[in-house]
């Protein structure tokens, strides 16, 4: 269900196509009502509520996506704007490919629609008419490019391969479109077929486009993969394999040879690829076919690829299914490691990874505490995990451009991964306070979170690693299988590495002032965590931006004495504040930032002197 709705001078306007869509009739009678002027050109609001977003858009944009040919008809006459976009620069014959309304569109087209204009993400008509190889035929006897290429570098004869529309396929490559187009992860045609599973397209692209051998036995080599993963039917995938090895020595003198590495690895189970027919025929083990899968995503498709990856994650939750836990940490680390080397630090897929992995880790680590699971986590892959994600935080906060962008940007995607990122990282760090490390483990990451504090990462409303930790509500600890945050020892850790006790948000709050918050409804863990940053120097009576203070809160709650760490320091600067008394050009430069502190001091004095 969707509405558009417009005010128009004194009347608003709401049309509702479903279920009550507007007639023909109905449009012609608002049209001729008479106000001052009526623009059939305005733009709405369009409400899609399987999403809950909106855009901005035409009338005759949603008459065209809800196929509506009366209503098309009518604005058209009315003087309505053919090629008006949304605010995504989507056109109303674009969009109406995307749903196949053809009527439409081929009344659209005949009234001046241009179907070569893409949308912000380079999306063509052609592109969107994928699912009906007769809305293609229209659509390119018209005109349309059938080699236009989106952002991606994705054709039209991608998408179709991608959605295993065949007819599509057929068509396309029949009007001319080029296989060899590859998109930003090296996918041509061929390929983007072989890595979807699809071997009936693979065999239309093979025939069609008569590729060479060495491209064909590529082809038979992925589809093999998608057969052991995606389908799991091992006897279709070394059926694959024959075909692609038989034709590796189609020629006996002069061989196809793979190009393999002599290294093997752990992460595979030190298997290799067999590169004989003999070698192919010895492989009977289930396990050793499943690692051959991920060998040859890796080798054809490259380690950086997205589907290389994907191999990982997908084979990793087999085993976590079965309980096989360090088979998966093993594989999920080694997809983790290769998706932040290759992507942006805030890529969704690298940010979906470790937030897996942190999960997968904590599962453990609670099963094995509650004596449901003998297997230990292998501490070495909890420190090399919390290298590489203090890393991704470091190189994540450069993407953001500025600490104010950050603060100003709350629903801001990049900004709440950001602060994700931290809170993985404060999960990870609580993780390895449980294990038994070494002391070599130990000064490992303890210099991790070091370096990471140095760095001083704040998100979303300013808030540090240290309000973070100390704030159930910014904890991921209502997540299933994560650990729970607050905890003591992960202050402990933050502070002896050097984090600031008393920094502020923009709320001016304090970690003290935070975590007093939630203690009339927390454990005795969120009092220890209290009485330890007092101890360790947090101001009581740090004032924020409301003027309230921790002391305040902890009076109120009655669970200490805010009094005994009060400090005649606190009290002097108290005054100080109360007073508005100058004291910059009188007291030593290092403890101005305590006296400010207490509140704020409005200068006054200090402007007097000047």
């Amino acid at each position: 269900m969707f509405k558009f709705s417009h005010f128009c001078q004194d009347h608003y306007i709401v049309i509702k196509f479903i279920p009550y869509p507007l007639s023909s009739e109905r449009v012609t009678s608002l049209l001729a009502i008479p106000f001052k002027f009526v623009d059939v050109c305005f733009s709405g609001v369009y409400e899609v509520a399987e999403d809950q977003s909106r855009h901005e858009v035409s009338p005759l944009w949603c008459a065209s996506v809800a196929n509506k040919l009366e209503v098309v008809k009518t604005l058209v006459q009315h003087g309505a704007n053919v090629n008006m976009p949304s605010d995504t620069n989507s056109t109303p014959v674009r969009s109406a490919c995307f749903m196949t309304n053809i009527a439409v569109i081929k009344y659209l087209v005949d009234h001046g629609a241009d179907i070569h204009k893409p949308n912000v993400n380079g999306g063509t008509c052609l592109i969107n008419s994928i699912q009906s190889s007769e809305l293609c035929r229209f659509l390119i006897t018209k005109g349309a490019d059938v080699n236009a290429v989106d952002n991606s570098k994705n054709t039209a004869l991608q998408y179709a391969i991608r959605e295993g529309v065949t007819e599509s396929v057929k068509l396309l490559l029949e009007r001319g479109a080029d296989v060899k187009i590859k998109n930003d992860f090296g996918d041509d045609a061929l390929q983007t077929a072989a890595v979807r599973g699809n071997k009936e397209i693979v065999d239309v692209i093979v025939k069609a486009a008569k590729f060479g051998d060495e491209e064909t036995i590529r082809a038979y080599e992925l589809l093999g993969t998608n057969f052991v993963d995606e389908k799991n039917d091992m006897s279709s995938a070394l059926q694959l394999w024959r075909t692609a090895m038989a034709l590796r020595y189609k020629n006996r003198k002069r061989p196809i040879l793979k190009t393999i590495s002599s290294d093997r690895k752990s992460v595979y189970c030190f298997v290799k690829e067999p590169e004989t027919c003999e070698e192919l025929e010895a492989l009977c083990d289930p396990e050793e076919i499943q690692m051959q899968a991920l060998l040859i995503r890796e080798r054809i498709l490259g380690p950086y690829h997205k589907d290389t990856a994907f191999g990982l994650m997908y084979r990793g939750a087999v085993y976590a299914d079965s309980h096989r836990y360090q088979r998966c940490v093993d594989l999920w680390k080694y997809a983790y490691t290769l998706r932040f080397q290759c992507a942006e630090p805030l890529n969704h897929d690298s940010v979906f990874t470790i937030q897996a992995l942190v999960k997968l880790f904590w599962e453990i680590q609670i099963e094995i505490e509650s004596g449901a699971l003998d297997e230990k986590i292998i501490v070495r892959d909890a420190v090399d995990v919390v290298l590489v994600l203090t890393d991704q935080v470091i190189a994540a906060q450069k993407c953001l451009v500025t600490p104010v962008d950050i603060r100003n940007k709350s629903d801001d995607s990049n900004a709440s991964d950001f602060q994700l990122l931290m809170q993985l990282w404060l999960h990870m760090v609580h993780l390895l306070t449980r294990l038994d490390c070494t002391d070599r483990d130990k000064r490992t990451y303890i210099s991790t979170v070091r370096k990471l504090v140095l760095a001083n990462p704040i998100c979303q409303n300013g808030l540090s690693l240290l309000h973070l930790a100390v704030d159930p509500n910014n904890s991921l600890a209502a997540e299933e299988y994560y650990s729970t945050l607050p905890a003591l020892e992960v202050v402990i850790v933050l502070i002896s590495c050097g984090a600031d006790i008393n920094v502020k948000c923009e709320k001016g709050n304090s970690p003290l002032f935070t975590a007093a918050k939630f203690i009339s409804t927390s454990d005795s863990q969120q009092q220890k965590i209290i009485e330890y940053l007092l101890e360790k120097g947090a101001h009581i009576d740090s004032v924020n931006n409301e003027g309230y203070t921790p002391e305040g809160i902890l009076t109120i709650s009655g669970h200490m004495c805010p009094f005994n760490y009060v400090t005649l320091k606190c009290l002097a600067s108290r005054v100080i504040i109360k007073e508005n008394l100058e004291f910059r050009k009188h007291i030593p430069m290092a403890l101005i930032p305590f006296v400010e502190h207490h509140g704020k001091n409005d200068g006054k004095s200090d402007m007097m002197e000047m």
